[in-house]
Order: structure tokens, then sequence, then C-alpha cells
């Protein structure tokens, strides 16, 4: 009875490492997949951002808005920030 076990608990090992390499494998055959069809649309791997561009983008956006929009934007943050603060007292009683 033993060995019979050991002869099923080694089975078992060997069909869930096959199930879990066959996974790893098609998860990467379709993302090779996907970046050959992207190149053959014309779209090149997209290139790591770096914190200066986010940073450029960001003070771009910034800077094309009016004074308005930006008071908006922080008379939005303010009334979120009150209304987390009152969630988390309330959750506190």
């Amino acid at each position: 009875m033993g060995k019979m076990k050991d002869k099923f608990t080694e089975e078992q090992e060997r069909l869930v490492n096959e199930a879990v390499e066959a996974f790893i494998d098609d998860d990467y055959q379709y993302q090779e997949y996907l970046n050959t069809l992207a190149e053959s649309m014309g779209y090149s791997r997209p290139k790591p951002v770096t914190m200066e561009e986010t940073q450029a983008q960001h003070d771009a956006w910034w800077n094309s808005l009016t004074e308005e929009q930006k008071q908006q934007l922080y008379n939005d943050q303010e009334e979120l920030f009150k209304l987390t603060i009152e969630e988390m007292n309330h959750e506190c009683e």
C-alpha cells in the first residue's frame, strides 16, 4: 500500500508541474504573440517611462490649467479629505 501511495503522489506532483509549466509557457507565448501583432500593426514596444518624463508631463498638464481649474481641484481634494476623515471617524464609533 505504501508503494502505491508514493507512486500516486509522484504522479500527481508530475501532473501539477506539467500544468504549471504549460501555463507559464502559454503566457509567454501569448505575450510574444501580442508583441508581434502590435509590431505588425505599426506599434513598437513601449519604452519604460522615466520619472523625469512623468514629471514633465504632469507639469505641462498643471500649467495648462486655469487658476479656476486649479482652485476647483484643490476644493474637490479638500472635500474628499473631509469625507474620508468623517468616514474613518464613523467606523471607529
